[in-house]
C-alpha cells in the first residue's frame, strides 16, 4: 500500500511517527537511496512511504526520491550497508556512480568522487564536519563501523546551505535517532569473518537499543559494536625507481648509462591485529509540538597492532656484476655481487622487523541541536558541535634490521618481480651464525591531533505563493586546529654488518610466510624486535625516541552566511523547479611551528647511510586570509511524467590540506646518492572551481530507471606537489676543505672496512663541502586543470525475482600525465569506475552478488623519493552476500568479499617498473541478525 502525505501539515510528533515508518521501510529495503540535496526540503515536499518490505520496495522508494530531488545527489541506506559485506562505510559508498575507494588493509579508508581524490570532498556525520586522523583534510572512513550509520548521502552538486571545501563531493553520514522509531526497538547482529591470507576467524557484534517516553516527547537510544580482524597484508614493494644512473663496477667499469634501477625491493608480510569499538549515546526531547532537542555523543575507537616481517635487498648502481635493460631503459634484470662496490659496500639480504604500520586512533564528538518551528512560515534549527580525533602514536613504529652480507639478483622479466638471494630457496637458508647487526630506529611514524568546533544556525522562511516558495539562509561560524609532531631516533651503533648478531638474545629463527606470492621465496629470518632494542640498551646503545624539531599546528577560522530561494512554476504542462543562492566566506589561517634546519651530514659504519646533524631549533610563524563568494543555481524539468531534466551551475572550493601549510621542513634519512626533506607552504591559497551538471533520467516503469549525467569542473589555482634542488649551508664544517665534523671525519680514519686506505670523505660527496643540495619536495599553486565526464546508470526488475543495478563513470582530463620526464602537473586520482549489482529476492530469500571496478588512474605524479609517478593498475573486487529470514525476528547471512583475491598493482612511469603488488586475500563471514 502507498500513501502520500504532506508533511507541513503534521506537527513534530506526527511527523517524527512518519519518519519512524520510513526509516523501518528502510531497514528492510537494501538497495541504494538518493536524497535531496537541498537538506531543507524536508518537511515540506511530499513524502511517498511504500511499506512493503524487500529489495523491490526499496528500489521504487529510491526512484522516488531521486525523482523529487532538486540538487544533484546520490545515497546509500542503512540497510543496504548492513546487507552488503562491508566493514565500514566507504566499501559501501563505492556502490554509488561516480564513487571509488583507497583501501587500507583490504578495507575502505578514504573515497574519491568523480575522479578527485580525498582531499576534495568534505565528510560530514549528521551535517558536522568532523575531526580526522590524517595528517591532512582527508576523512579516514576505516574509524567508523557501518552497523551504526542510518545513511550516507553524497551530494555532488553545490547548493548554498551545504558547507564548502568539496569540489570533488560533500558526504554527509547520518546515524540513528530514538524518534526515528516508534517505542521500543532492539537490534544486533554478531558474526564470524574468515581471513584467507591470516587463516584465523575473529569475532564481530553490534547492537542498539531504542525507546521513547512521556508519550513520545523524550527518547534514549544507544548503540555499540565491535569488530576485530586476524589480517595478514602479503606486498613485494620498491621506495621507488631512480631514474638517470650508471650501472657499474669495480672490475668491468661502466656497464649501461641512464638507466632506470629500482632504490630496493622488499617481500612483506604484515600480520595485523585490528580492532574497532564504536559507541553512540543520544537524547532527544520535545517539550512541545514545535521544538525538538537533541543531544548526541559518539566514541570510536581504532587500533591496528601491525608487525612486519620483511626479506629486503638494497641496490647500488656501483655493484652491478650484469644487467639486462628493456626498451624503455629499465634495469628489468641485474645482479648485487660481493667485491664489485667503487664505494657504497657489499651487498646483504636484509631481515626487517617493524611496526610502522601502527594505529591508535581515537575519535570523540557530541553535539547539541534545536530544532525549532517559530512560525508556520518560519523554521530555525540551531546546531552546536565539537569533535576531535588522536592517532596516539608518537615514539611508536620500530625498525629492525638484521642481515646477511650476500650476492642476489633481481629478475622482472615475468609478471611477478622477484630477489633470488644465494642460499635460499626450498625452504633452505644460510648459516643462522652469519646473521650481523645492522639498522635501528624508533618512532619513524607521524602522529597528530585534531579539533574542530561548529557553530550553525538556518532559518526556512516558508513564502504564501504559487511561484515564490521558499527562501533559506543561514551563517556557520568554524574553528579547527590541528598539530602533528614526531617522536624519533635512530641508532647505527652497528649498521655496517660488522658485528654477529646474539642469535639466542634476538631468537633469531626462520621464518615461513604462509600463502605467500607463488614462485617467490617464502621462508626467511626473523627474530624479536623489541628484544632487539633491549639489547642494544644492554650496549649502551639505547633508542630513546624525543620530540623532533619539525612539528607544526595550523589554527584555520571559517565564517560563512548563505542565503537560497526557490522557486516553481509550469512551463506549459512542464513543471519546473529551481532554486538559486550564494554562499559568502572567509577564512583565517595561523601557523606555527618548530624547526631546527640540518647543519651537517656525518658517516656511519654503513657506506650508504649517513647521519643528520642540527642546528638549534627555531620558532616559525605565519598567517593568511582569504575570503570567497559561491553562487549556485538548480533546476529541475519534468519533461513527461516520467522523465525529467535537470541543470545545475555552481562555484566551490576545496582548501589546502593541513599538512600542505605546514611550515616545517622536514629531512629524510641521509643515503648515498639520496639527500631528501620536504615541506609545505602557509601561503597557499584554496583550490576553486566552476562546475556544471547536465542529467537526464528515465522512469520507464515502477521500479526501473534509466539516467545519464554530463558533467564539468574547471579547477583554478591547483595545488602540485613537486621536489627541486634546495641547497643548505654545511654550518658545523670548518672552511678550508669543509669536511664532515664528527669525529670519524678527521683524515686518517678509517671508514671502509674492504680498503681500509681509502679517504671515504674525500670520496663521497655529501660527507664534503661547504653546502648540500637536497631534493626538497613542496607545494605550490598555479595549475589550471578541467575535468569533464558523464555517468550512466541503469536498474531494472523482472517479475522473476531478479534484478540488476549497473553503472558507470567515465572522466577526462587535460591534465593527465605523460611520458614527458620533465611533467610538472597531472591530475592525481583521475580514473574510470563501474559497478555491477545482480540480486535475487524470492519470500524470505535474498542474495547478491556485486562486482566493483576502478581502472587504472594517476597515484602519484612524484612518489615523494625520485620524483618520478607511480599509477594504480585497474582494480576489479567481487563481492557475494545472502540471508534468509527465519522469521520476523531473526535473519541468517554469509558474506563474501574480495572472493577471487584480486591483488592490486602499482608501477612507476613504464609497465616494467613494478612498484608494489598487494595480496590482501579474501574474507568470509556467517552472521546472525535480529530485530525486535
Amino acid at each position: 500500500m502507498t500513501h502520500k502525505i504532506n508533511t507541513s501539515q503534521l506537527g513534530p510528533i506526527a511527523k517524527r511517527s512518519l519518519l519512524g515508518v520510513a526509516i523501518a521501510s528502510a531497514l528492510h529495503s537494501p538497495i541504494a537511496l538518493s536524497q535531496d540535496a537541498d537538506t531543507q526540503n524536508v518537511n515540506d515536499a511530499p513524502v511517498e512511504v511504500i511499506e512493503v518490505r524487500g529489495i523491490v520496495s526499496s528500489l521504487k522508494r529510491a526512484m522516488s526520491d531521486k525523482k523529487e530531488n532538486l540538487a544533484v545527489s546520490d545515497g546509500i541506506a542503512a540497510e543496504d550497508l548492513g546487507k552488503f559485506p562491508d566493514l565500514n562505510v566507504a566499501e559501501s559508498l563505492q556502490r554509488i556512480t561516480g564513487v571509488s575507494i583507497d583501501r587500507s588493509g583490504g578495507e575502505g579508508q578514504q573515497v574519491t568522487v568523480r575522479g578527485f581524490g580525498p582531499q576534495f570532498n568534505t565528510v560530514l556525520v549528521n551535517g558536522r564536519q568532523i575531526a580526522s586522523d590524517d595528517a591532512g583534510r582527508a576523512f579516514n572512513f576505516d574509524v567508523l563501523a557501518a552497523d551504526q550509520i542510518t545513511g550516507a548521502n553524497i551530494f555532488k552538486s553545490g547548493v548554498a546551505n551545504l558547507q564548502s571545501g568539496g569540489i570533488g563531493s560533500t558526504i554527509n553520514v547520518t546515524t540513528a535517532r530514538p524518534f526515528d522509531y516508534d517505542g521500543f526497538q532492539a537490534v544486533g547482529s554478531i558474526k564470524g569473518m574468515y581471513e584467507s591470507l591470516s587463516e584465523e576467524t575473529s569475532p564481530q557484534a553490534s547492537f542498539l537499543v531504542s525507546n521513547t517516553f512521556a508519550d513520545d516527547k523524550f527518547g534514549l537510544l544507544l548503540a555499540v559494536s565491535h569488530q576485530e580482524r586476524d589480517v595478514q597484508i602479503n606486498r613485494i614493494q620498491t621506495a621507488g625507481w631512480r631514474p638517470g644512473l650508471t650501472l657499474s663496477n669495480r672490475n668491468d667499469g661502466v656497464l649501461a648509462s641512464n638507466v632506470y634501477l629500482p632504490r630496493n625491493w622488499d617481500q612483506v608480510v604484515d600480520q595485523q591485529e585490528r580492532t574497532r569499538t564504536n559507541a553512540s549515546l543520544v537524547a532527544q526531547f520535545a517539550p512541545s509540538d514545535d521544538i525538538t532537542i537533541t543531544l548526541d555523543g559518539f566514541v570510536s575507537k581504532f587500533e591496528v597492532d601491525s608487525q612486519v616481517t620483511d626479506l629486503a635487498s638494497w641496490f647500488e648502481p656501483d655493484r652491478v656484476g650484469s644487467a639486462t635493460i628493456s626498451e624503455y631503459g629499465t634495469a628489468i634484470q641485474f645482479t648485487q655481487e660481493i667485491d664489485l662496490h667503487q664505494g657504497s659496500g657489499n651487498p646483504a639480504s636484509d631481515f626487517v622487523s617493524s611496526t610502522r604500520g601502527v594505529r591508535d586512533v581515537t575519535n570523540k564528538g557530541f553535539g547539541l541541536n534545536v530544532d525549532w518551528q517559530v512560525t508556520d512560515a518560519l523554521s530555525a534549527t540551531f546546531d552546536v558541535s565539537n569533535s576531535d580525533a588522536k592517532n596516539d602514536i608518537g615514539g611508536r613504529g620500530r625498525f629492525n634490521v638484521v642481515g646477511i652480507i650476500n650476492n642476489y639478483e633481481f629478475d622482472g622479466t615475468g609478471g611477478t618481480p622477484t630477489v633470488i638471494h644465494d642460499g635460499f630457496g626450498n625452504g633452505q637458508l644460510p648459516d643462522i651464525n652469519l646473521n650481523r647487526l645492522h639498522y635501528n630506529d624508533l618512532g619513524n611514524v607521524v602522529a597528530s591531533e585534531d579539533e574542530v568546533t561548529e557553530y550553525k544556525a538556518d532559518f526556512t522562511y516558508l513564502a504564501d505563493s504559487e511561484v515564490f516558495r521558499k527562501v533559506d539562509f543561514g551563517v556557520l561560524r568554524s574553528e579547527r586546529e590541528k598539530f602533528v609532531f614526531q617522536e624519533f631516533a635512530s641508532q647505527c651503533a652497528f649498521c655496517g654488518y660488522g658485528t654477529a648478531a646474539p642469535i639466542d638474545a634476538l631468537n633469531i629463527r626462520p621464518f615461513t610466510a604462509n600463502n605467500f606470492f607463488s614462485g617467490l621465496i617464502d621462508t626467511w629470518y626473523t627474530y624479536d624486535g623489541d628484544a632487539y632494542l633491549d639489547y642494544l640498551a644492554s650496549q649502551g646503545a639505547p633508542v630513546t625516541p624525543t620530540l623532533q624539531n619539525n612539528y607544526y599546528n595550523i589554527e584555520e577560522e571559517v565564517t560563512a552566511l548563505y542565503a537560497q530561494f526557490e522557486f516553481g512554476y509550469d512551463i506549459g504542462d512542464m513543471p519546473l523547479t529551481m532554486n538559486f543562492g550564494a554562499r559568502y566566506e572567509e577564512t583565517d589561517v595561523a601557523v606555527s611551528a618548530v624547526q631546527a634546519f640540518i647543519s651537517d651530514v656525518v658517516p656511519t659504519s654503513d657506506l650508504t647511510l649517513f647521519a643528520n646533524r642540527f642546528a638549534p631549533a627555531q620558532d616559525i610563524v605565519g598567517t593568511s586570509s582569504y575570503s570567497n563568494i559561491l553562487p549556485s543555481l538548480n533546476v529541475k524539468l519534468e519533461v513527461q511524467e516520467d522523465m525529467i531534466v535537470r541543470f545545475s551551475r555552481y562555484d566551490s572550493l576545496t582548501r589546502p590540506t593541513m599538512s600542505q601549510m605546514s611550515p616545517a621542513t622536514t629531512f629524510g634519512e641521509p643515503r648515498r646518492q639520496n639527500l631528501q626533506a620536504s615541506g609545505g607552504n602557509p601561503n597557499l591559497k584554496p583550490f576553486s572551481a566552476e562546475n556544471w551538471d547536465l542529467s537526464f533520467e528515465w522512469y520507464y516503469s515502477d521500479d526501473s530507471v534509466f539516467s545519464f549525467a554530463v558533467f564539468s569542473k574547471e579547477v583554478e589555482d591547483f595545488i602540485i606537489t613537486l621536489s627541486g634542488p634546495e641547497t643548505y649551508n654545511m654550518t658545523d664544517r670548518l672552511p678550508g676543505d669543509f669536511r664532515c665534523a664528527a669525529a670519524d671525519c678527521a683524515p686518517g680514519v678509517s671508514l671502509d672496512p674492504q680498503d681500509p686506505s681509502r679517504d671515504v670523505v674525500a670520496d663521497t660527496e655529501e660527507l664534503n663541502g661547504a653546502s648540500e643540495v637536497y631534493t626538497v619536495t613542496r607545494p605550490q599553486n598555479g595549475e589550471t586543470a578541467t575535468v569533464n565526464g558523464y555517468e550512466i546508470a541503469l536498474t531494472h526488475v523482472w517479475d522473476n525475482g531478479f534484478g540488476v543495478t549497473a553503472n558507470a563513470t567515465v572522466v577526462n582530463s587535460d591534465a593527465e600525465v605523460s611520458g614527458d620526464i620533465t611533467q610538472s602537473f597531472a591530475l592525481e586520482g583521475l580514473g574510470d569506475s563501474q559497478n555491477l549489482i545482480l540480486f535475487y529476492e524470492k519470500d524470505a530469500f535474498q542474495a547478491r552478488v556485486a562486482f566493483n571496478n576502478r581502472e587504472s588512474f594517476l597515484f602519484a605524479l612524484d612518489n615523494g623519493f625520485s620524483g618520478e609517478p607511480t599509477t594504480t593498475e585497474t582494480y576489479g573486487q567481487w563481492d557475494v552476500s545472502a540471508s534468509y529470514d527465519i522469521n520476523e525476528h531473526l535473519t541468517v547471512f554469509v558474506e563474501g568479499i574480495n572472493v577471487t583475491e584480486e591483488e592490486l598493482t602499482q608501477v612507476g612511469r613504464f609497465p616494467d617498473q613494478i612498484y608494489s603488488i598487494e595480496d590482501n586475500g579474501s574474507r568470509y563471514a556467517v552472521g546472525i541478525r535480529g530485530s525486535f
